[in-house]
């Protein structure tokens, strides 16, 4: 629409000799009429004003329009800000229309065709009698008004004036207009730039945290002992550098953990054939010698000899629960079975003691659970053997279920152990000297399979005073077990 309003009143001016008033007064706005050249319009305005186009430069909320035309012999440039133009400068624009159709020799009504084209105007004639079908009277459509806005849907106007030299009314429209935005459009707009901009953190964050999943997976089955995990990298950035920092620092702990497990296996393997040896040989001399005292030194030699067997037993067995793979096979089986099982075994080894089992949970529910027999065996005898050695004069095996959770309790009547030495005495290899003396026997690595076991049951065990001052040692452990083999 700027292209009709500034060919109209190009065509005014032009009309007028050159002078801007009347086109200015119709229109309501200052127009601006100099040589092309002597302005300071260049570059590329200056180019398409030359091909004949309308430049528009947007200020302050409004638009500064140019066109060009050949007059006097000479390419002027006619210039206007516009700020709104929806009224005022279409009445401007009809009035300019009425003036150069009264002044044309032609009839009015073959000429508004003429420049509804030439000027690309959207206007036509309408009968008389249409002021009362579109409800218009007089007074609005005759000097000093002409125009008013007849219909307005969405972004399309119509104007409409009276011309009394043909008493006809002139239409102009559909004229289309650029909506400006308004309060309830912005605030969407916000809400939707809000939303595409959390749903694009979220993407980012979610990608970031599965990256971050995925290596956290592989650092748990590190933890459980899959030494051959790996992170799957995919990128370069800070996340994949930190997964091939983890990659690296997996394949070191698997080279080394493997050399110590081929070390362990070796000299496991390497001392059981001198020990077997010095046992047939000590046995050989114990059937041949007479002497007391040769035979009593020989005695020794041959349980120092069974106890160095039993320490490489000890070690073999605790290596390969650190290591990570054990061959677990976890049934259901009854804890009560298994208790009375390690006491019945318990007493034909000792009599120093009185070991008694009690438990108040007899239903299958309760006594059943999911666990890997052989080595829960193992754990449960440990502890047993374990208290034997140090109690005075009894040991209690308990067994209770509730809500869940299986817990077998082993207490004696010993001197305990301190406090502040619970945590630690599951360490491999540890001995509580203070209460405890080598006479009783034992390694240091029995309470440690016991918590590597338990371990494999997604459980744990822990230390406690007994009801008599000794030591009380538990193992609690969900009844359907958390397989971390897999």
């Amino acid at each position: 629409m700027f292209g009709a309003i500034m060919n109209v009143s190009f065509a005014q001016i032009m009309a007028d000799g050159g002078n801007t008033d009347v086109a200015s007064a119709a229109l309501g706005v200052p127009f601006t009429l100099q040589p092309l050249d002597e302005s300071d319009i260049s570059g590329t305005r200056a180019s398409r004003l030359r091909e004949g186009q309308v430049v528009l430069q947007p200020i302050n909320g409004g638009a500064q329009v140019y066109l060009a035309k050949p007059f006097q012999n000479q390419l002027w440039v006619l210039s206007v800000y516009f700020r709104d133009f929806r009224t005022s400068h279409m009445r401007g624009t009809l009035n300019l229309l009425r003036m150069h159709l009264s002044r044309l020799e032609r009839p009015i009504k073959e000429a508004i065709p003429v420049y509804a084209e030439k000027y690309h105007i959207p206007m036509r004639l309408l009968p008389p009698d249409m002021m009362q079908t579109l409800q218009l009277s007089m007074s609005e459509i005759s000097p000093p008004n002409h125009v008013r806005i007849y219909d307005f849907v969405e972004d399309t106007s119509y104007y409409y004036a009276w011309l009394p030299e043909i008493e006809a009314l002139i239409e102009v429209g559909p004229v289309k207009f650029r909506k400006g935005i308004s309060p309830l459009n912005v605030i969407v707009i916000i809400l939707m730039g809000i939303l595409l901009t959390a749903i694009a953190v979220f993407w980012l964050v979610h990608t970031f945290e599965l990256r971050l999943q995925r290596l956290e997976r592989a650092t748990s089955r590190i933890a459980q002992g899959h030494l051959n995990s790996r992170v799957k990298l995919t990128t370069v950035d800070s996340v994949g550098r930190l997964g091939m920092a983890f990659n690296k620092m997996a394949e070191q702990i698997q080279r080394l953990m493997g050399v110590q497990k081929e070390m362990i296996r070796a000299v496991s393997h390497e001392l059981r054939t001198p020990v077997a040896r010095m046992r047939f040989g000590v046995q050989m001399l114990e059937d041949t010698v007479g002497d007391a005292y040769v035979q009593k030194q020989l005695n020794a030699m041959d349980g120092d000899l069974e106890e160095l067997d039993e320490l490489i037993d000890e070690i073999l067995t605790y290596a390969r629960l650190e290591e990570g793979g054990p061959i677990l096979e976890f049934k259901t089986a009854s804890v009560v079975e298994l208790v009375e099982q390690v006491v019945d075994e318990t007493r034909r080894r000792t009599d120093k003691v009185d070991i008694q089992s009690d438990t108040n949970t007899r239903t299958p529910a309760e006594v059943e659970s999911e666990i890997e027999y052989r080595y829960m065996h193992r754990a449960v005898q440990n502890l047993v053997g374990n208290a034997c050695r140090y109690a005075v004069s009894k040991v209690q095996i308990s067994y209770h279920y509730k809500d869940g959770v299986c817990r077998i309790d082993v207490e004696d009547d010993g001197p305990g152990i301190p406090e502040e030495d619970w945590e630690r005495v599951f360490s491999p290899f540890t001995r509580l000297d203070d209460s405890r003396t080598r006479s009783t026997g034992g390694y240091g690595l029995g309470l440690s399979i016991v918590r590597r076991i338990i371990y494999w049951h997604s459980g744990k065990a822990l230390v406690n005073r007994s009801r008599w001052g000794g030591a009380k040692m538990s193992l609690v452990w969900p009844k359907i077990t958390l397989h971390k083999h897999d």
